[in-house]
């Protein structure tokens, strides 16, 4: 069995109703929750117009909308270098990596990347208001673990979509990199990979943290802390182009030196969530 620092589905469990965090909750916590309602409220009465304006203005909206739902979750300062900044805003890629620690990594690549879309589980489709966003920015796994999306993917891809893939499948803590899923890999292109960095106590471990406690501890505290990195494109090589498993395990290699993390040899299917599901 794993210890907590050596297995990258456990994590310091949150306990939100404490002596300590229910003030914070009331005074932070609460009014942030308000300004999210109201905001989701104008979202929903100008949700016609929003459709019916340009791309260009549409991804701005969401860019400038995302930043504020960060602020609002304590995001203040987002910590990314500017030769990071130089790499999202310069580069010609169409595919993206990105690891997943939290539901917060979604805002913030909104946030950076607000022209891309997503590989999405279809629960977000089912979310009230978030999913009229979603319908344009996600393309949806056919159910909660995957499904076939080779041919979507590929149209997309023609018509010079910038797609980010979380392909690790699950939430785990953001010093590791487990064994990676297929989809990012099969279209046998260069790869601009990021990595989202939270305060330890920040990750949310999908089956081992309460989501519900995990976002109100975070919505109710001063400041929470994010560093982001963006490394190289990684180049695609004649021997990746071979074969699938080969490429994805040289840029697994790649990402965790660029990154300093750990090689994982877990994949989303040792998750305690997935063997539950199953």
């Amino acid at each position: 069995m794993d210890n907590i620092e050596n297995n990258p589905f456990q994590a310091n469990e949150i306990r939100f109703y404490s002596i300590k965090t229910i003030p914070k909750f009331i005074i932070r916590g609460v009014p942030r929750i308000l300004f999210i309602l109201i905001s989701y409220l104008i979202i929903f009465l100008f949700y016609p117009i929003f459709v019916r304006s340009t791309i260009n203005f549409q991804n701005s909206l969401i860019k400038y909308f995302a930043r504020f739902k960060l602020f609002l979750f304590g995001y203040k300062n987002i910590n990314i270098d500017a030769k990071s900044l130089q790499l999202l805003k310069n580069n010609n890629s169409q595919i993206f990596f990105c690891n997943h620690s939290s539901y917060i990594d979604i805002g913030l690549l909104l946030y950076l990347i607000p022209n891309a879309k997503f590989i999405s589980s279809e629960f977000m489709s089912k979310i009230p208001i978030v999913n009229n966003f979603a319908i344009n920015k996600c393309i949806y796994l056919k159910n909660e673990f995957g499904g076939n999306l080779t041919s979507v993917i590929a149209d997309e891809l023609k018509k010079g979509a910038k797609i980010i893939f979380f392909s690790e499948g699950v939430c785990k803590k953001s010093d590791f990199i487990l064994k990676l899923r297929n989809g990012a890999f099969v279209p046998k292109l260069n790869i601009l990979p990021i990595h989202i960095e939270y305060e330890k106590d920040k990750n949310w471990v999908m089956g081992e943290q309460d989501m519900i406690h995990h976002i109100l501890w975070q919505i109710s505290q001063g400041t929470n802390k994010v560093k982001i990195k963006v490394a190289e494109e990684y180049k695609i090589t004649e021997e990746d182009k071979g074969d699938i498993e080969i490429f994805k395990e040289n840029f697994r290699k790649y990402y965790a030196k660029e990154f300093g993390v750990k090689l994982s040899e877990k994949s989303y299917k040792d998750h305690p969530y997935y063997k539950h599901k199953i």
